[in-house]
């Protein structure tokens, strides 16, 4: 999203985080201006890198639940096309939400927002077939405490994974908080360690 755009949609709506998928890309000129923009506006940057043809690991499933659990909302979430990634964080985001439902995650996945099941970026939806998958074996019914059960103690990624890297050089999340009069500061967090300000 060009930078005007995106401080227009932080200004109209009241965005107060931005989620971006993409990862820290400091020496790409988007990441730059996307950052200025978020926290000219007074909105937090979170940034947190996947890849859209690679199973989540699962530090990076628990990590998405824990900064949807304690970021300011309203959040907007964004990757590079807005379909395979953001769909998968949206219907995570649904899953989390009382009253969300499969199908409502499902909805995330569709060509209102340009998604196709085809190729690389398949592998997101899939993320939901395992979920119900193992809901159906177990005679489970969905709930948010279920799904959060399911990324804590039963989720295996398949292949590809980061989890079959020999080491992951990414941080699993930055967040850069607007500061009232000095530059921002950027803060690496492990998943325990995210916070609400």
């Amino acid at each position: 999203m060009p930078a005007a755009n995106l401080a227009r949609t932080v200004r109209d709506h009241r965005i107060k985080t931005v989620l971006n998928l993409r990862g820290a890309n400091p020496e790409q000129a988007w990441y730059p201006a996307e950052r200025a923009t978020t926290l000219n506006a007074g909105a937090t940057q979170i940034d947190l890198a996947m890849a859209s043809d690679m199973w989540l690991s699962r530090n990076q499933a628990r990590t998405i639940i824990n900064v949807l659990d304690t970021c300011t909302y309203p959040i907007l979430i964004h990757c590079q096309w807005g379909s395979e990634r953001t769909g998968l964080v949206s219907a995570i985001a649904e899953l989390l939400r009382p009253g969300g439902s499969l199908a409502d995650a499902r909805r995330q996945f569709s060509l209102t927002y340009l998604y196709i099941k085809a190729g690389d970026g398949a592998v997101m939806e899939r993320h939901l077939d395992r979920y119900e998958q193992w809901l159906r074996n177990g005679k489970l019914v969905h709930s948010p405490e279920q799904f959060r059960r399911w990324i804590a103690h039963e989720f295996r990624p398949e292949s590809p994974s980061r989890e079959e890297w020999p080491y992951d050089p990414y941080p699993p999340v930055i967040i850069t908080r607007p500061g009232p009069t000095e530059p921002p500061t950027a803060q690496l967090a492990d998943e325990g360690s995210v916070s609400r300000k």
